[in-house]
Formats: structure tokens, C-alpha cells, sequence
């Protein structure tokens, strides 16, 4: 399946043609990977070249706000190079007018609950959509996996998270602590993560 084949499952043909020759006069490379457990997105720079990588996702309104995060790296890139922060003013600046340019806010329209969302979240974007458990929510109605958020466990809960089992023990800004109970260990896990209660 071409590039342009799998942005039409997400997008209208025109939108797709659109962001693609945005690329192309960027001279940079979109490419769909399999689904990556620590990311779902990336640009990359690499001397000359430039390149995007999204995660394949059947979710097109979590696809769609990745793409879109990725392309305002690219722009803020091609803007600034490496002379501000990645998640800066300049960036969240680009993840906006991105967001209007391929007027990517008529495909959320459908939901209109999704919709008032992601237009808060537009108004200071974060470094990751996952952070934000309102954002993951809005998503995870579209998605074919289903669980249980982390954040909505009470403390002392046992959760079965990436073939481990854990006891959620502290809650903090945007991660939990939580206790690893085959080695004991304590890690910290996003609150918008989707895990499986256990008993």
C-alpha cells in the first residue's frame, strides 16, 4: 500500500494530496510504522534528510493528531533548526496553524464531544498527547483495544500493564507510582494508560 493509499483511509483524497506535497516541498519522508510501545510518533533529521514516522493506527482521529504534532516539528525545524526547544511556543505555534492549514479540525467535527477536546487541548499543546488523560479518553472511544484507565484505579489496586502485574501505589501530576510485583521494583506509568484489572 503507497503512502498516499493509507492517508486516504484516514483522510479525504484532497487533504492527503495535501499534506503530501507539503512534505515533498519539505523534501521530507513520511513513513508508517508498526506500532511502537514507547512512541507513536517521531521527525527526525539526520544531515540532509528529514523524516517523519507515524505508528499505523486504524484510530484516524489519534493518527491524524500524530501526523500533525510531526509536521510542526518538521516546520519548526525548518524554521528555527535546532535553536529552540522542541516543545516550545515555536512549535506549539505551528501545531495549530498546521492544524487550520489542513483544516484537519472538519474530520474531529464528527464528534463534536472529541472536537471540544482537542481544540482545548490546540490551546497549549503538550509534548505528548498520552500525558493528557482527557485527550487519551476522546481517543480510546475509537479504538478496538479496550481497558481501563490507570488514573481511575484506587490506590492499592493490582493491574495487569504490558504482560506485567503491578499495585498502583501514588498518584502524582501525570504518572503513578506504581510496584512491579514479580521483582518489587517501582516504576512510574502514565495515567492515560490503558491497563487490565486484576483481582
Amino acid at each position: 500500500m503507497s503512502i498516499l493509499e493509507y492517508l486516504e483511509k484516514h483522510l479525504p483524497t484532497h487533504k492527503a494530496d495535501r499534506i503530501l506535497a507539503f512534505l515533498e516541498e519539505s523534501k521530507c519522508v513520511l513513513k508508517i510504522t508498526r506500532p511502537r510501545k514507547t512512541k507513536r510518533g517521531d521527525f527526525r533529521q539526520q544531515g540532509y534528510n528529514l523524516s517523519i514516522s507515524v505508528n499505523h493506527d486504524d484510530n484516524s482521529y489519534r493518527f491524524l493528531f500524530t501526523l500533525i504534532h510531526e509536521i510542526a516539528h518538521l516546520k519548526t525545524y525548518l524554521q528555527h533548526r535546532n535553536e529552540v526547544k522542541p516543545h516550545g511556543i515555536e512549535w506549539k505555534n505551528n501545531f495549530r496553524e498546521l492544524f487550520s492549514y489542513f483544516n484537519v479540525h472538519e474530520e474531529f467535527a464528527q464528534d463534536k464531544e472529541l472536537l471540544d477536546v482537542i481544540t482545548h487541548e490546540l490551546t497549549n499543546p503538550k509534548a505528548c498527547s498520552g500525558v493528557n488523560v482527557s485527550v487519551e479518553k476522546a481517543f480510546a472511544k475509537y479504538d478496538t483495544e479496550q481497558g481501563v484507565y490507570l488514573e481511575e484505579l484506587a490506590i492499592g489496586e493490582k493491574f495487569r500493564f504490558r504482560g506485567h502485574v503491578y499495585q498502583k501505589e501514588e498518584d502524582r501530576r501525570t504518572r503513578v507510582l506504581c510496584v512491579n510485583l514479580a521483582n518489587n521494583r517501582k516504576y512510574t506509568i502514565n495515567k492515560a494508560a490503558l491497563v487490565e484489572p486484576t483481582i
